[in-house]
């Protein structure tokens, strides 16, 4: 294995999501794999989408929205009012309202007005995808962590 100290300057070009870009990147470190870190750097995701794609994660990542984000996927007809999501989860419908409107916010769900009652439904199937993969993904965690307790 050969470590190459790397302490360089260069200006990197990418293409991010606003286009082009020009970075100048600076390296204080060593590189085990000359090859792999260059791979890295011409993969790297753009600051603007990795901020996008965390505040999309830090806003699914309250207990209380995703049992709403829950409870909507699992709705019947697809959407629940603030009242029967309220009552449904055992929380108040002013608490309901504020992650509905957080979940809006970030267009996760979208809402429909009849007459004085607001009715929400998720806005899109990749909503659906994220929750249910990450549902598969703990309970394979979890399972994976009981078999490694019983080999113990």
């Amino acid at each position: 294995m050969v470590t190459h100290s790397v302490e360089t300057t260069q200006s990197v070009a990418y293409m991010g999501d606003q286009g082009e870009a020009t970075v100048e990147v600076v390296n204080h470190g060593r590189s085990i794999h000359e090859e792999h870190m260059l791979a890295v750097r011409r993969n790297v995701l753009a600051t603007d989408t990795a901020m996008r794609i965390a505040s999309l994660f830090a806003v699914l990542s309250d207990p209380t929205r995703l049992q709403v984000v829950y409870a909507l996927l699992r709705a019947e007809s697809g959407e629940l009012c603030v009242g029967d999501l309220a009552t449904g989860l055992g929380r108040d419908d002013t608490t309901i309202s504020h992650q509905l409107r957080v979940l809006r916010n970030q267009q996760i769900v979208a809402m429909r007005k009849v007459g004085r009652i607001v009715y929400y439904r998720l806005v899109d199937e990749h909503i659906r995808l994220l929750l249910e993969l990450g549902m598969t993904h703990i309970n394979e965690t979890t399972t994976s962590s009981k078999e490694t307790e019983a080999l113990a």
